[in-house]
């Protein structure tokens, strides 16, 4: 799948951010992109990104995530109900071992062969689908790794077997712990709440997805959320070309781990619609 946007540096404000736990405010008016530092391998970034035509069945996921309300919505019977939702990629079909819906359609395994990355990032884009009364969702932990035992079946991240963590948005790469989160609106798309539209793109520096262990040809994907109303978000990962790589305002001395940059996001010159996608 290939999309293809041009990012443009319009406006920079950076500020000095808890080296043990920063929440990124993407739900802010005005701020819509941030650096995300995680150590040695080089910065990595988030941005509210659109690319409408993308609700169910359209995006190309490869994993879905959905668990009953936290009580501002209608909720659902989806997940393992202890509140908490989480889920990684996999195709076993054995049901709602965290919140991820066992189906091929929506999540799946991903090997690492299908994964291509473009100016040195890879691309995950998120489809946030929050229908209730409160648009907004935090995102509490991304997490990246290789594995060599595909269609897995855990009931905690922790127990995934055969694992190699290459990013955490919780943790640098050094092993300094920082409990990050961000925080997202479903709205501000302006798509409206709902599906249809993708509401966030990672793009992640691809030194870490550089030295894979031989045999850890499985690619996996975990998420978790806080503040989820009663829809469900999927993953879908992609290949972003830019008309020429992204530059940063250099931060100023004392940052901590995680860089906040406002940055606006110039005007799409092109986009090439995801591989199998159609306009609803």
């Amino acid at each position: 799948m290939e999309l293809l946007i041009k990012l443009t540096l319009a406006a920079s404000c950076c500020f000095a951010v808890s080296a043990s736990a920063a929440e990124i405010n993407l739900a802010a008016p005005g701020t819509d992109q941030a650096v995300l530092n995680m150590g040695s391998q080089g910065n990595s970034y988030v941005t509210v990104y659109q690319q409408t035509g993308a609700g169910s069945g359209h995006l190309g996921s490869f994993l879905r995530i959905q668990e009953s309300g936290n009580g501002n919505g209608n909720g659902n019977s989806n997940g393992d109900g202890n509140g908490i939702q989480e889920g990684f990629n996999t195709s076993t079909t054995d049901p709602y071992m965290m919140d991820q819906h066992p189906s091929g359609n929506f999540t799946r395994d991903v090997l690492f062969s299908e994964l291509q990355s473009a100016y040195g990032f890879y691309t995950f884009i998120l489809d946030v689908d929050e229908t209730g009364n409160d648009n907004e969702i935090v995102l509490t932990n991304l997490m990246l790794f290789s594995t060599s035992t595909p269609s897995q079946n855990v009931d905690d991240i922790s127990h995934l077997q055969d694992k190699t963590l290459l990013w955490s948005l919780d943790w640098s790469d050094s092993g300094t712990f920082q409990d990050n989160s961000i925080r997202l609106d479903a709205r501000k798309n302006n798509n409206g709440p709902g599906s249809g539209a993708t509401d966030i793109a990672f793009f992640i520096n691809d030194d870490y997805l550089s030295s894979i262990p031989d045999g850890q040809n499985n690619f996996v994907l975990y998420a978790s959320f806080d503040e989820f109303d009663s829809g469900y978000e999927e993953w879908a990962h992609s290949t972003v070309y830019f008309d020429e790589p992204p530059t940063w305002v250099s931060e100023p001395s004392g940052m901590a781990m995680l860089g906040f940059g406002l940055l606006s996001v110039a005007a799409c010159v092109r986009r090439r619609r995801v591989k199998g996608c159609e306009g609803r």
